[in-house]
């Protein structure tokens, strides 16, 4: 992330802080903890910060019936390792990738999963411990042992992707690793046909479901802040790759595509790479939030290399978008945004209390926002279409930079502590359905699933990940979209539980034969 030549100049200020007083290792590992049954029956949740570290492949049970038209496979990427030896992670969002894949064909479901194995993970399985500093959690050691080790290892546990009969497991800042797309096997790292180390990529990618094209984007820390901007082709060669200087020294994680445009919202999110480099903090723990800074908006031209339009806007964190798409000279873009990320920057964030087995703090949710950019005029506005607290948007990927009527996300109802209920924006009427598995129930990103005998392209299903803490277990849930009220469908019951899952990818069957 950092060239040698910066580390060379940082190296005599890494020698003062070194013996500076207060100066040490401010995120290490947390201390492996044996929970007990008590914990889980009082704090449920405690099953998504759990680790599965067992590799499973077999034919899962079916309540209720899977719809005929559903024949494909669902991949799901997440953090499912968390512990090791004497030390745990500190964060709900880190941990070693586990992919898993639901086969469904005629009504019968096939269950698989397996750990990426990637450099770090076999390195830190033969050792039996942990080795390496990760995005929210310090090697262990202390200070010594972080000093100058900025480059965080890949552990390929965001998002996965299935193109071109190839399956793809995405963490940030790094190329992905392949996977074959029956056995989930790793085939290593994969630089998607482009030289190596040519451009940075980001967990976060869009299809264009008009033109194939396949637009990824990433950021160099450097002694300045790039964004990569890269564009394969529909057959996945090159058309286009650019870079641009960064305003300010930051971090954010997705972006916006239409027809004609590259849009990113930075939050006014400030990263130290002092406090990174030189072993004080994790990546996270070198962030910190100045709203007084405001975000600032950059809104590129897909088909020129002019600079970006940019654009200053209310300072709003965003972890995952909706959709966005042209109108006229308007650019409209719906997200989930925040006030305050408490539940990820806070004095006692709930991403990280939940680890220990506590609550921790989440005051402030996620609701649904809509920027509405003019690029005539060069005037911006934001505003609050929905107060439902959620999370994991997402839509029809066939209207992707395209306008579409209709959203989905994990919600989190009033009277519970995390994700519980499956929800759909109307953006047309600002009409919310949801369901609510109920308490005790924590849900996932849902997938949508066109249905291929559907009247429209808003008829289909909702595929999404349940744990049930109350027995410990989890099942792959199938929701009608249009229909959410009726409850599931049909529920793929699995024999053990798995960890918070982050986003999934459908597979129809003829892209998987």
């Amino acid at each position: 992330m950092i060239s040698r030549r910066n580390l060379l100049k940082l190296s005599a200020i890494g020698a003062f802080v070194a013996v500076a007083p207060g100066f040490y290792a401010r995120n290490p590992p947390l201390k492996a903890v044996s929970f007990s049954q008590d914990h889980y029956s009082k704090f449920p949740l405690l099953g998504l910060a759990t680790s599965l570290s067992t590799e499973h492949a077999y034919q899962a049970t079916v309540e209720g019936q899977l719809p005929a038209g559903l024949n494909g496979v669902l991949y799901r990427n997440g953090p499912g390792l968390f512990q090791r030896g004497k030390y745990r992670k500190r964060c709900l969002l880190d941990g070693d990738g586990m992919v898993q894949s639901f086969t469904l064909r005629d009504g019968v479901a096939h269950y698989r999963n397996r750990f990426v194995q990637t450099p770090k993970f076999m390195a830190e399985q033969e050792a039996g411990k942990f080795l390496y500093p990760t995005w929210t959690t310090q090697a262990p050691g202390g200070f010594w042992s972080n000093l100058f080790r900025q480059d965080l290892r890949n552990q390929a546990g965001v998002t996965v992707v299935q193109k071109g009969g190839r399956l793809y497991a995405f963490d940030e800042f790094k190329p992905p690793f392949r996977l074959d797309p029956e056995s989930l096997e790793t085939l290593g790292e994969d630089w998607l046909g482009l030289a190596p180390k040519s451009t940075t990529v980001s967990a976060h990618s869009r299809i264009d479901p008009r033109t194939g094209e396949w637009v990824h984007f990433g950021i160099q820390y450097a002694r300045h802040a790039t964004l990569h901007l890269t564009t394969l082709r529909s057959d996945g060669g090159l058309k286009h790759h650019r870079t641009y200087p960064l305003p300010r020294y930051t971090y954010f994680h997705d972006f916006f595509l239409t027809e004609k445009h590259v849009v990113f919202l930075l939050p006014p999110l400030e990263l130290s790479p002092f406090k990174l480099i030189l072993g004080r903090n994790a990546f996270t723990g070198a962030l910190s939030w100045r709203p007084e800074m405001g975000s600032r908006v950059l809104v590129f031209r897909r088909d020129s290399d002019e600079p970006p339009l940019q654009l200053e806007a209310p300072p709003c964190w965003i972890w995952h978008n909706f959709n966005a798409y042209d109108a006229g000279n308007e650019i409209v873009a719906d997200f989930v945004g925040y006030d305050f990320p408490d539940h990820f920057l806070g004095q006692d964030p709930a991403l990280f209390a939940i680890m220990e087995g506590r609550r921790g703090t989440y005051n402030y949710p996620g609701t649904t926002r809509r920027l509405r950019i003019d690029t005539r005029t060069k005037r911006l506005t934001l505003e609050t279409v929905a107060e439902d607290n959620q999370e994991f948007p997402t839509i029809n990927p066939s209207q992707i930079g395209q306008t579409a009527r209709y959203g989905y996300a994990a919600r989190i109802r009033s009277d519970q502590s995390f994700f519980s209920a499956i929800g759909r924006t109307d953006f047309k009427t600002g009409r919310s359905d949801e369901y609510d598995f109920g308490p005790g129930f924590f849900t996932s990103e849902p997938v949508f699933v066109p249905d291929p005998k559907g009247a429209s392209t808003d008829q289909g299903w909702l595929l999404t990940q349940v744990f049930d803490g109350n027995r410990q277990l989890s099942f792959l849930s199938i929701l009608r979209a249009e229909a959410l009220f009726d409850g599931p469908l049909a529920n793929v019951i699995l024999h053990h539980h798995v960890p918070l899952g982050f986003h999934g990818w459908w597979a129809p069957a003829q892209d998987t034969v």
